[in-house]
Order: structure tokens, then C-alpha cells, then sequence
């Protein structure tokens, strides 16, 4: 049962908050973290396979778009049991659902490098809308944005009640494109 529990905690972090997930190419880079607290430990996670792709103009936010899609399959938390208990229908059900997605809608200047994000998140069957706070740098060399925030696991279906394990992930992303 305590296995379950941590697996369940490690899933959810791992997708909400991926701890480092580093997918590369000559041109962006990608890092995606999370983690959940389970047992009042926080457990962490990454996901090796998430692109982004993007369009950004501060004059122009209204044509402007950041988009993410994660390969849930690529989850790693160090410990491939857990790993593939994560994979099972109770947690991401990778068989039935490959990729995580997000699509924006609207991105609007709050101050300085300071941005809201607002798009639809999609895991499993559930797609919600959801407000991330962006920092944005551009310049002529590179894009580069950073978001914190936090999600429910639950409203996505990740994971079943628990009193050990919280229901929030703290989600870390960090995006560089070299122009």
C-alpha cells in the first residue's frame, strides 16, 4: 500500500511538476518539473520527451501562442516500478492516453517580464482551462520564458483519494528557444 501511495504521489508530481525534464535540439530547450507531497515528503519526477512550440510577440500578443505536448510515457521518477505503476489506468493511463497537451488561448502583459497564460490543459479525457503566470524574455539571440504553478491531479483523474498523498503539484517549466 505504501508503494501504491508513493507511486500514485510520484505519478502525479511527475506529470504536474516535472522535476527535470530536459528534451533538447539544436535550437530549444526544454525543462519541465514537478512534485507532489506524499507521506509529507516531496517526491519528484520528470518527463524525458516535451516540445514546445511558440510564437511571441509582445506587440502583438493577440497572435501570439505557446504550446506544450508531453510523451507521458517518457515518465521517469528514478524508480521503474514506479515508473510503470505511473503508466497504469489509475494514474496517466498511457495505453489509452500517449500525451499530455496544452494549447493557449490568450497571453496578456501584467508588467515587465510579467505575463499571464491562458489555455486548455489536457490529460487523460480531461481538458480544463487553466491561468499560468509566465516570465517572458526576449531578445534578438533567444526566447525564453519561466512558469510556476500549481495543479490539482484530481480534476485530471490522476490518482484516486489518498490522505498521505496531496492532491496539488507544484509544476516548474522553462523554455529557451535560440532565434
Amino acid at each position: 500500500m505504501k508503494t501504491t501511495i508513493f507511486k500514485s504521489a510520484i505519478c502525479i508530481g511527475l506529470f504536474f511538476l516535472s522535476t527535470t525534464i530536459i528534451a533538447q535540439n539544436a535550437t530549444t530547450n526544454t525543462l519541465v518539473e514537478f512534485k507532489i507531497k506524499n507521506i509529507g515528503v516531496y517526491v519528484k519526477g520528470t518527463f524525458s520527451e516535451a516540445s514546445v512550440t511558440s510564437s511571441f510577440d509582445a506587440g502583438d500578443l493577440t497572435n501570439s501562442f505557446i504550446n506544450a505536448v508531453i510523451k507521458v510515457n517518457s515518465i521517469n521518477t528514478n524508480n521503474k516500478k514506479r515508473d510503470k505503476h505511473l503508466r497504469e489506468s489509475d494514474y496517466f493511463d498511457v495505453h489509452n492516453y500517449k500525451e499530455m497537451k496544452f494549447v493557449s488561448t490568450k497571453i496578456e502583459k501584467v508588467s515587465g517580464d510579467n505575463y499571464k497564460l491562458t489555455g486548455t490543459l489536457t490529460i487523460k479525457k480531461t481538458s480544463k482551462t487553466v491561468v499560468i503566470p509566465l516570465i517572458v524574455r526576449n531578445t534578438n539571440e533567444k526566447f525564453s520564458l519561466a512558469a510556476n504553478f500549481e495543479l490539482n491531479r484530481r480534476d485530471y483523474g490522476v490518482g484516486g483519494s489518498s490522505w498521505v498523498m496531496s492532491n496539488t503539484v507544484k509544476i516548474n517549466v522553462k523554455y529557451t528557444k535560440k532565434k
